[in-house]
């Protein structure tokens, strides 16, 4: 199954699980909040208002009392009172449980007896007493008929009180269970979220990122030279794709390399001469160049020699020299002045000689080609790494920039003209370089690398590429801009490109 399918699934899973998940939480908190609205807002307020109906009941009963006994009708204030306080409760009530047949009814069943309290004992015991009949009063109290009917108010007001209560505890019950609810569904939900989260990395893991690593194990032994390696091929369908093109690519090096070792070999039966003036062309740096990393390559444009070459030495003093040269022309011919040049020059380095009289020797020509020219740029770093000298020979720049570019790169310009069959004297250009620092030379092959429009790739093309280099090496420096070159140019075999880089280690 693809890996997008597979995660589409995944998340698919993942938002129904969570969704139910806050559905069930959404839902047990509402059920507790409706009963606390319940317990708050209803019942609580009608355990206050059964309680003050008593309240009222006993204060008209005690204003009817004292009116029969005195006569006198400051005591019906009380009565009055607790009868419209008793009025208005009920009315509140009736409010609040409507539609509520049970409540209700307990309700009705209050006013029912306070009605009927009214009707036989109150009101006739206080007309009786109003029109001066005492005696008529005091006989209907003897009867007993309106005690007994406001036993009986007192006996509903009670039943009321008890069923709010029962109801109140009911819901606190309610209450309670459905905040142990909620804490479960809470629990569960996020212990399921924690699972569905520990699975979909493992799955992760598994569909995708153990495929890549292994994918790119495979890729980097092929990178590191391991090249009869087969690439694997597993995983969902797009991990599988990359490691098929992996190994198409890793196939079709395989096959131009045994197609390049077969001509070098034809080169070394049929062209020793050819074939050892490569060897002796191509660089030897030495193991341990005075605590700094070179790294280099030199393309031919034309077979398999070119009249580009760099070299590293040891100078007696500690310090390194770094050289390139760039001979023009192409081909066997330039070859040759390039291994005499490079001859002599790298055995003047291995003297005491300033740099001035090496070069100056050094571009001294004993061989009869006086139509080839050729530029070369020598620097040499001290031996405790923090500065550097060059000399220059018509050739491009050297450039040094300056890791986290907080300056213009400086540039190790011509400080004399090319060696050519009229010389003349060379100065020696000096500058200070640091451990964030890197060198980079090159011969105009790279320079002069152009587009389709025939823009030149030029200084600023290669500042673009160092200023986005990572890691900070010249072995990427390198490669990076082997590459700019390659994407620039239309035609890369027009001139030799040869590209050198230098750094402190560490």
């Amino acid at each position: 199954m693809p890996l997008r399918l597979r995660l589409i699934g995944l998340f698919s899973v993942l938002v129904l699980i969570v969704a139910g998940a806050a559905v069930a939480v959404t839902s047990s908190l509402r059920h507790v909040q409706h009963n606390r609205e319940v317990v708050t807002g209803r019942l609580q307020p009608a355990s206050v208002d059964s309680r003050a109906l008593l309240v009222a009941l006993v204060d008209q009963e005690t204003g009817q009392r004292g009116y029969l006994l005195t006569g006198d009708e400051t005591f019906l204030e009380p009565y009055r009172e607790g009868a419209r306080d008793l009025t208005g409760r009920l009315a509140a009530l009736r409010t609040d449980f409507a539609g509520d047949p049970g409540m209700s009814d307990a309700i009705d069943a209050v006013d029912a007896a306070a009605a009927t309290w009214q009707r036989v004992g109150a009101r006739p015991e206080i007309a009786a007493r109003r029109a001066g009949d005492v005696a008529g009063a005091q006989a209907l109290v003897a009867t007993g008929r309106g005690k007994a009917a406001f036993d009986e108010v007192r006996a509903r007001v009670a039943a009321l009180q008890s069923l709010i209560d029962a109801r109140t505890a009911a819901a606190q019950r309610t209450a309670a269970d459905d905040l142990v609810t909620l804490r479960a569904a809470i629990i569960s939900s996020l212990v399921l979220v924690l699972v569905i989260l520990v699975g979909s990395a493992v799955l992760l893991r598994r569909w995708m990122l153990l495929p890549v690593l292994r994918l790119r194990a495979r890729m980097r032994a092929v990178a590191d030279g391991r090249i009869d390696e087969e690439v694997l091929i597993d995983g969902p369908p797009e991990v599988a794709a990359i490691g098929r093109d992996a190994e198409s690519m890793r196939r079709r090096i395989v096959a131009e390399l045994d197609s390049a070792r077969a001509a070098t070999e034809a080169l070394t039966q049929h062209s020793p001469v050819v074939s050892l003036l490569r060897s002796e062309l191509a660089a030897h740096p030495p193991t341990d160049p005075c605590g700094l990393e070179v790294a280099g390559l030199v393309l031919s444009a034309e077979g398999v020699l070119a009249g580009d070459w760099w070299e590293t030495v040891r100078r007696p003093d500690g310090s390194t020299a770094l050289v390139l040269a760039d001979v023009s022309g192409h081909g066997a011919e330039a070859g040759l002045v390039a291994f005499a040049f490079k001859q002599r020059i790298t055995a003047l380095l291995d003297t005491d000689l300033d740099l001035a009289s090496v070069l100056r020797i050094a571009a001294a020509r004993p061989d009869a080609d006086n139509e080839r020219f050729l530029s070369c740029l020598v620097v040499v770093v001290d031996p405790d790494g923090q500065r550097l000298s060059w000399v220059n020979a018509g050739h491009p720049a050297g450039l040094v920039v300056d890791r986290h570019h907080r300056a213009t790169p400086a540039e190790l310009g011509p400080t004399g003209p090319l060696i050519s069959a009229v010389t003349s004297g060379w100065s020696v250009g000096r500058t200070l370089f640091g451990p964030d620092d890197l060198l980079l030379a090159c011969t105009d092959g790279v320079l002069e690398a152009r587009d389709a429009d025939g823009v030149e790739l030029g200084v600023d093309g290669l500042v673009e590429v160092l200023r986005r280099l990572e890691p900070w090496t010249p072995e990427e420096a390198v490669a990076q801009c082997r590459e700019a070159v390659r994407r620039h140019a239309v035609d890369v075999r027009r001139d030799d490109v040869t590209l050198v880089a230098l750094a402190l280690k560490g």
